[in-house]
């Protein structure tokens, strides 16, 4: 009975101390990895002070201050930040719920947002970001800023030390800027419905992959005494893929509509793609965003590297095409597509560059507007004081095809350029 008893408790204390033991290692990591404490590979243009860091069995917090210098070649600029966690460890890792404060110059605090992050063992995180609604007033300047809750959602994990992203959101659905003092030179700028999601691995411990991104706008506005401006439904759709060690890059951006006082631009298309990249040139460009985070890069070393970078990816050539762009205004229309390929090349020097880009490259260019485009161009040219205030289309549309080398139909202007 004894022997029993005896060896319960050793086996309990064995277990306990490795739980404890593993837990202090957990810890040590999180310090490591998290907080950026005695990681060589960190990136340098965040340093995170530690002021308190207190892990009980199941919970703890940790307080910290931060540096963040943009730029390591000038290093007296930087933003000053505050933190508070509060940990709780569970069985598949830990949960921080956190503050984050930006430090002014004078120690004034200004709240920037509260987290929720789960991060696992392994590394993986998932994150919820949110800013409350708020607004800001200077008096001298006659300026208000007001906004609603923003929300971010993130989520990433972690390779050699180094935290990358995988997904990433945002949502603000509203922010205004307006002018309170006199009436005169009153003015009112707003956003509405500002949306931002990606799928694109984001850092520098992680080879690019394919991924996606969405960008968009519900509406802009501008109102002033002497100019209005309106933009309606803003997107902008971007794709990376790779494949056999190339990147193709692809957007496609439209906009509803546009209007400027008493004219309103719709029907707002433009694509573009950029075709068989180097993937050794996007790998070392992604090398060289690294060195920049750890160390100060001259410009003559910057310089140099993009050389480099730029020779990497001529070595395979590459492809442009922009096609099926569009504009519409008060039903009239303006339209483009163009396509640009430069073969394989290599040289030695920027003459070499040069002469061998212009004997190489080939292209296409169609651009073809409606007369009555140009019309309306030129009445809101003349509403703004733009121009010699000449609204004779005819005259217009003939001077332009001579200066262009246009081709000047019944209805349309028709510029087209190939090599």
């Amino acid at each position: 009975m004894k022997k029993t008893v005896i060896a319960t408790l050793v086996g309990i204390a064995i277990l306990g101390g490795g739980a404890v033991g593993g837990s202090v290692y957990a810890d040590k990591k999180l310090k490591q990895d998290f907080y950026f404490q005695n990681n060589p590979k960190a990136d340098k243009r965040l340093k995170i002070t530690l002021k308190e860091f207190d892990m009980g069995v199941t919970s703890g917090k940790a307080s910290w201050t931060g540096e963040f210098t943009p730029d390591l070649c000038n290093t007296e600029e930087k933003l000053s930040l505050r933190g508070e966690d509060v940990i709780t460890r569970g069985l598949s890792g830990y949960n921080m719920k956190s503050k984050l404060y930006l430090v002014g110059e004078n120690g004034k605090e200004f709240f920037l947002f509260n987290g929720d992050t789960d991060i696992s063992w392994a590394g993986g995180f998932n994150s919820k970001l949110t800013a409350p609604a708020s607004s800001y007033q200077n008096n001298e300047e006659g300026i208000k800023v007001t906004w609603d809750a923003v929300t971010s959602n993130i989520s990433g994990g972690k390779a050699d030390q180094r935290y990358y992203l995988s997904k990433f959101d945002f949502d603000l659905p509203s922010v205004s800027m307006q002018n309170i003092a006199a009436e005169e030179g009153k003015f009112l700028v707003q956003m509405n419905n500002l949306k931002y999601s990606t799928d694109t691995l984001i850092g520098q411990a992680v080879k690019p992959q394919n991924g996606t991104a969405i960008f968009s706008l519900g509406s802009f506005k501008v109102e002033s005494p002497d100019f209005n401006l309106k933009v309606n439904n803003v997107k902008s759709e971007s794709e990376q893929t790779i494949k056999d060690g190339k990147f193709t890059f692809a957007s496609r951006n439209t906009i509803g509509d546009i209007e400027v006082n008493q004219a309103k631009f719709d029907r707002i298309q433009q694509n573009f793609s950029l075709q068989n990249l180097n993937g050794e040139a996007v790998e070392r460009a992604n090398a060289f965003l690294e060195r920049e985070g750890q160390e100060c890069l001259s410009p003559e070393q910057s310089q140099t590297e993009m050389k480099e970078i730029v020779k990497l990816l001529l070595k395979s050539g590459l492809k442009v095409d922009s096609k099926g762009n569009q504009i519409y205004l008060d039903g009239s229309m303006a339209k483009a597509d163009a396509d640009a390929s430069l073969p394989p090349i290599a040289y030695e020097n920027d003459q070499q560059l040069e002469q061998a880009v212009m004997e190489k490259l080939k292209y296409n260019a169609v651009v073809e507007v409606d007369k009555k485009f140009i019309e309306g161009i030129l009445k809101l040219m003349a509403v703004y004081g733009i121009g010699d205030g000449s609204t004779d289309v005819e005259a217009t549309v003939k001077e332009l095809a001579t200066a262009l080398d246009g081709e000047v139909t019944t209805d349309k202007l028709i510029v087209k350029r190939s090599k």
